[in-house]
This record gives structure tokens, sequence and C-alpha cells, in this order.
């Protein structure tokens, strides 16, 4: 009895470490994509800016972000930085389409909005990939002693 609720204990205190990497991982994400996205407003007001850049500009920024949040999301995790990343670019990808859908006024989905949901995932989960990899070089590294 007291080996199975010691076994229970330790999986919530993983999933609860698991959903805590997720919520860093996508707060991270925005504080890289907010002061960019800041930036780069700024830029297209005072400057000539090509119109047909813009999307480039959004679409890079956004994955960049979610690569960096899903790697730090899953950093200290010892496994499945997969599902973590993917969890991640999934949570960032549904609230930046509910902000742009409340500012627009738009709660449409179309191919584009799916587009962009898929290519947030697979960034997440390429970034949870490389974090959980990372993490595990870094832990090899402390208990060697370099």
């Amino acid at each position: 009895m007291v080996g199975k609720t010691s076994q229970s204990m330790k999986a919530q205190a993983e999933e609860s470490s698991r959903f805590i990497a997720l919520m860093k991982g996508v707060i991270y994400g925005y504080i890289i994509t907010i002061p960019i996205f800041i930036t780069f407003a700024l830029i297209l007001t005072y400057t000539d800016f090509p119109e047909k850049y813009i999307s480039l500009v959004v679409m890079s920024t956004t994955i960049a972000s979610i690569l960096i949040a899903g790697s730090a999301s899953a950093k200290g995790l010892k496994s499945k930085g997969w599902l973590n990343g993917g969890f991640v670019g999934l949570f960032y990808m549904l609230i930046l389409y509910f902000l742009s859908s409340i500012v627009f006024k738009n709660f449409s989905i179309n191919r584009y909005i799916l587009t962009m949901g898929l290519i947030g995932i697979l960034a997440g989960i390429i970034g949870g990939i490389v974090g959980v990899n990372y993490g595990a070089k870094t832990r090899t590294r402390k208990r060697r002693g370099k």
C-alpha cells in the first residue's frame, strides 16, 4: 500500500512539473515574441517596409519563438520533450489565435490558421526534442563534474 501511494505522489509531482514547464515555455515564447512584434510595428510605422514581407516576418518570429520556448520548457525534463514542446506550440498558437481573433473581431478558422497551428506544433516538437537532449547533456556534464 505504501509503495502505491509513493508511486502516485511521484506521478503527481512529475505531472505538476511537466505542467509548470509547459506554462513556463509558453510565457517564455511570448516574452520573446512581444518585443520583436513591437519593434517590427515601429519599423512598419516609420519606414516604407514592403508589405509583401510582413507575413514572412510574423511567421519567422513565431516559429523562432516557439522553437526556443519548446526547447526551454523541455530542458529540465528527462523524457517526452517532443510531447511537451508540441503542447507548448499548441497553446502558444491557441493564445495567438484568440488574441488576434479578439483584435480583428473574426473567429473564423481557415486554411492559414490551420497551417500556422500545425507549423506551431511542429516547431514546438522540434524545440522540445532539442531541449530534452540539451538538458540531458547538461545533466551528464554536471554528474561528471565538468
